[in-house]
């Protein structure tokens, strides 16, 4: 079999299964420089969630207009439909506080066990004085 004389090995004709030499793949580099995409992780799902909850949203409340966060502007609406009477707002909204109850009692629970043990009488009363003060209520002294 005989080569025609556009076939040389010298010369590089184009055409089917033969592109260009200037678009075909270069040695060293990739066909695909970004890659496949990565799969869902749960971190890159949670990281993607907590963006969006984030994200500022425009609110219109009457006459005004201002940014807030997606979720506090969720949260805003379901407190708003629960006040007007939706029984499954107001469900939510009481699993809700009875999570963040439940939590703040195993956190105080825990910080309750950090504390040491041989705090004196005279401590106890200095630290329920100084929160007295701070809240504003006064000390009676009791008549014996």
């Amino acid at each position: 079999m005989s080569r025609s004389p556009d076939n040389r090995p010298g010369q590089y004709s184009v055409g089917y299964g033969r592109p260009p030499l200037h678009s075909r793949f270069r040695k060293g580099r990739s066909d695909n420089p970004r890659g496949r995409p990565r799969g869902r992780t749960p971190a890159r799902v949670f990281k993607l969630v907590v963006e969006e909850l984030f994200h500022p949203v425009t609110v219109r409340e009457g006459d005004l207009v201002f940014p807030l966060p997606a979720i506090k502007a969720v949260v805003r609406q379901t407190v708003r439909q629960a006040l007007k009477g939706s029984s499954p707002a107001q469900r939510k909204l009481i699993e809700v506080a009875q999570k963040i109850a439940q939590e703040a009692a195993i956190a105080a629970d825990n910080k309750a066990e950090e504390m040491p043990e041989d705090i004196s009488d005279a401590d106890t009363a200095r630290a329920l004085a100084v929160f007295l003060a701070k809240t504003g209520m006064k000390m009676v002294p009791l008549n014996d």
